[in-house]
């Protein structure tokens, strides 16, 4: 899955008054649809709104200055991006201040828009070239570290230090991935994971100097830990911003002013910690929100939304209203405790219905004949819960034979348990549990005819491991070792069992 993401930024080249303040201009491009092979985004074109939103709301942007451009080819955005240097030569002058944004697929040096193909190339040398002291590119796409490719840019690795530089002259690249890494869409955020924590932190989540700014270090610092951290147990692997940039001058590179907005939401709760923000439906706004001690401040547009965060044993749920001049405020005697619930991610849903078809082997009840070859049919149920989600149900039938040649047994098995799914782990599904049944035995004897049925109880453990291999579909391996009482002629002694199948496995 890939998303692009370009968001270039300025700061004043000489030291301006408070009433010369930078004149800000951004141009977002997003689109949804890539060349052929592309599977549809959900988020892009919403991405490209977010980020115009917020830097209407607190970086300073007007209406007029801004240019919103979704769901074009690459030569509708090569005439926008003309159209917007035309505007810039215009209007801008020394120390103003321009973003540039695009969402869309991409790969290798290349964006892909609506069924054609834009080189990143050209959308640096767009903002290398702009008539403004500081430009910030940002690129949220798989491999969009190719953007990174202007002369006489630094990179500098992970989290970053502070630029604190007036008199700003230069060049900066973020990318939201690698090179050679994917950059994802999260459905729990609404969003690409990058995006979306860029979003929060420029609305005051990266205040945590408490000015009521976020400058381009803080910024940058929320973004990269929290998309690492989003990414950590991503099927896709983990997703690593970085930073490239060629700056001049002193000063604070100040992005937002989330205090300056005309809503605000601030949280008065000592205590660190993560937080959600979603509407009264349930859609999220601010899906994940990173909160350090003391109170924090953030710019939300005036309306009802839902705070949620989590307890010891229980979520804390709060209700608000943002007023839409003024500021809402949440202690923690407006919280109140919520059941938690289990989440799915994306692109991974939680199976509800798993079955298993394949061979096996097995281990025989009666040690002088030969290994037990057959077939397993195993279905399971799972339900979202912490403790035991997983019921379980197979049926396998195995055949064996006596070294001698005379005697053949069938052995046909029902097995029930419970045990525990983990869902989505590095990509497999693992589980492990509980298991009782029996399994009745039928010799025959081909020399004389003579037949003979029992009727053996057994108990053990079941453990398996589910690899999604495309669609519903799976590689599935199922394991279980136990006891089973063997009726004979002296008793019923304890039989070790074990057993295997490698198969198929559909999950939905």
């Amino acid at each position: 899955m890939t998303l692009a993401l370009l968001l270039a930024a300025v700061v004043a080249a000489q030291p301006v008054t408070p009433e010369e303040a930078p004149r800000r201009f951004a141009l977002a491009v997003g689109n949804n649809r890539g060349t052929g092979a592309d599977a549809p985004l959900r988020y892009a074109e919403r991405d490209a709104r977010s980020v115009l939103g917020v830097l209407e709301e607190v970086g300073g942007l007007r209406r007029e200055d801004a240019l919103l451009v979704l769901g074009t080819d690459a030569d509708a955005v090569r005439d926008a991006l003309a159209r917007f240097e035309r505007h810039l030569q215009a209007n801008a002058r020394p120390g103003d201040q321009l973003f540039v944004y695009v969402s869309s697929h991409a790969d290798a040096g290349e964006l892909h828009l609506g069924g054609s193909r834009l080189p990143l190339g050209e959308v640096v040398r767009f903002i290398e070239h702009a008539p403004v002291s500081v430009a910030l590119l940002v690129v949220d796409s798989c491999q969009s570290g190719e953007a990174a490719r202007l002369k006489g840019l630094k990179p500098i690795p992970g989290v970053l230090v502070n630029l604190e530089r007036p008199e700003l002259a230069g060049r900066v690249i973020i990318t939201a991935s690698a090179a050679d890494e994917s950059a994802q869409e999260s459905d729990a955020l609404a969003g690409s994971i990058f995006t979306h924590h860029l979003v929060a932190a420029l609305r005051g989540a990266a205040d945590v100097s408490g000015d009521g700014s976020v400058t381009l270090a803080e910024a940058y610092t929320y973004s990269y830990a929290r998309t690492v951290e989003s990414s950590l147990l991503s099927r896709a692997g983990t997703q690593h911003p970085s930073f490239h940039f060629d700056l001049q001058g002193k000063g604070d590179l100040v992005l937002s002013s989330p205090a300056r907005a005309t809503s605000l939401l601030t949280l008065a709760i000592d205590e660190p910690g993560d937080w959600t923000v979603s509407t009264l439906d349930g859609q999220p706004f601010l899906g994940h929100v990173r909160k350090g001690a003391g109170a924090a401040t953030l710019a939300l547009p005036a309306g009802s939304y839902l705070l949620t965060t989590r307890g010891e044993h229980t979520a804390l749920v709060a209700r608000v209203q943002v007023p839409d001049s003024g500021r809402a405020e949440v202690t923690r005697a407006q919280l109140r405790p919520q059941q938690l619930e289990a989440n799915a991610l994306k692109g991974s849903p939680a199976p509800t219905w798993m079955v298993h078809v394949g061979p096996s082997v097995g281990r025989p009840l009666v040690k002088t004949f030969g290994t037990m070859l057959g077939g397993t049919l195993a279905v399971q149920r799972a339900w979202a819960t912490s403790g035991v989600n997983l019921a379980t149900a197979a049926v396998e039938v195995r055949h064996g034979r006596h070294p001698a040649g005379d005697l053949s047994q069938n052995d046909y098995s029902l097995r029930l348990g419970v045990g525990h799914l983990v869902h989505d782990w590095h990509g497999l599904h693992l589980q492990f549990g509980l298991e009782g049944g029996a399994t009745l035995s039928n010799q025959r004897q081909h020399s004389s005819g003579e037949t003979g049925l029992t009727l053996q109880p057994y108990a053990g453990a079941v453990g398996g491991v589910w690899l999604p291999v495309g669609g519903p579909f799976a590689v599935s391996l199922l394991g279980s070792a136990g006891h089973t009482w063997v009726r004979t002629e002296t008793g019923a002694p304890s039989r070790l069992s074990l057993g295997g199948s490698l198969g198929l496995g559909w999950l939905r």
